[in-house]
């Protein structure tokens, strides 16, 4: 009677036993997921490969927001493809043959309906807003210059949106054959189900098929122009007038601004040898300024401590990330933005082609004449 007891006792243990060990194996890779998906084995486990995305990351408004939130997005079958598109990244980590920089767009990049529209909506009609910019020049005096623009941001539901967000209100349709998207090719504008509108890059006339538009075609979404809405590379320039505006620069030292980016430009072969040169801007107050120099000691060396934090925004060798490393399509100072298709493509009509995509300047914002004093 005794053995079938302790045949028994036996399997009762080893089901606790099993039971206790997938409850702890479900818990590991549960725990095991949710780290992979957090900010620090994103930006700090693969620190050599991310620093220059986390640190931009971090000074962003988008900085509360974790890594997942954007690239991964909600459900199952996304985190799946997460984890699966990223074990060739962690081979590329740990056998050290990853590109430099990172090249872009980043490939199956979930929609922005998904992760972006979670919390922003282009749909709410936003209207006219007014932004004011200020620069400063590198002179003596750091003249201060301001200016106002009008932005047309719109939006609004489909059919009724205008402006800058109508872009994505609407459904426009893009072919693009370049792979970091500076070329569009085509653009459909898609109304019950059919196109009201065709525009075709001149070149490119009879060259694309209707085969290879339903193909290829990409429905245009928020990423398409806000491609760089986090990981921003701003140039020292802007990082140091950003910095006088706000006060953690004093712009009434003179040549401050002149002082920091030439140091800062072109970029320094470390970050290290960036902070060296910056304690040179002590030596020329004080060599050419002795006055300003004894009288605004603590702004000089707050000037230095902000511009170091310049330094670390824009300093990133080891990945060969420059502030012209990346294309950033929301504007078009320093790269194609609007221009991929305004100004560029041609009207699709039954008789070849119309005239271009308008290039019309007050489409999306409108400059105040006057700069501001």
């Amino acid at each position: 009677m005794a053995e079938p007891k302790v045949r028994r006792m036996k399997a009762l243990f080893l089901m606790f036993a099993g039971a206790i060990s997938l409850i702890l194996l479900v818990l590991g890779l549960y725990n095991l997921v949710e780290f992979s998906d957090s900010v620090a084995f994103c930006g700090e486990l693969c620190h050599d490969v991310m620093y220059p995305e986390y640190t931009t990351y971090q000074a962003s408004s988008h900085s509360r927001v974790t890594c997942a939130e954007c690239h991964v997005g909600s459900g199952a079958d996304y985190l799946v493809r997460s984890k699966v598109t990223g074990i060739p990244l962690i081979f590329a980590t740990i056998t050290n043959s990853y590109e430099r920089p990172i090249p872009t767009p980043v490939k199956n990049l979930r929609p922005a309906r998904d992760t972006c529209e979670q919390c922003h909506r282009p749909e709410r009609f936003a209207g006219d807003l007014v932004r004011v910019r200020t620069t400063f020049l590198a002179d003596e005096l750091n003249t201060e210059i301001s200016n106002a623009r009008i932005l047309r941001v719109g939006g609004g539901q489909e059919g009724v949106a205008s402006g800058i967000h109508w872009h994505v209100a609407a459904k426009v349709w893009f072919v693009s054959q370049d792979e970091k998207r500076q070329e569009i090719d085509w653009v459909g504008i898609e109304e019950d189900g059919q196109y009201s509108q065709q525009f075709v890059d001149p070149t490119m006339v009879g060259e694309l098929t209707a085969e290879q538009i339903s193909t290829e075609r990409q429905l245009m979404d928020c990423i398409d122009c806000h491609n760089r809405a986090t990981h921003v590379f701003f140039s020292p320039e802007k990082l140091v007038d950003a910095a006088m505006v706000e006060g953690s620069i004093d712009k009434e030292l003179p040549f401050i601004k002149r002082e920091i980016t030439s140091i800062l430009y072109p970029p320094n072969p470390s970050l290290e040898d960036a902070y060296t040169a910056l304690e040179s801007i002590r030596d020329f107050y004080q060599n050419n300024y002795p006055q300003i120099f004894n009288t605004k000691r603590d702004a000089i060396e707050k000037a230095i401590v902000e511009a170091k934090n310049v330094a670390r925004l824009t300093t990133f060798p080891h990945m060969q990330v420059t502030w012209e490393s990346y294309q950033d399509n929301a504007a078009h100072q320093t790269s194609p933005g609007c221009f991929r298709c305004h100004g560029k493509l041609v009207e699709k009509t039954p008789e070849g082609t119309g005239p271009t995509i308008n290039v019309d300047c007050d489409l999306c914002h409108v400059e105040l004449e006057q700069p501001i004093k």
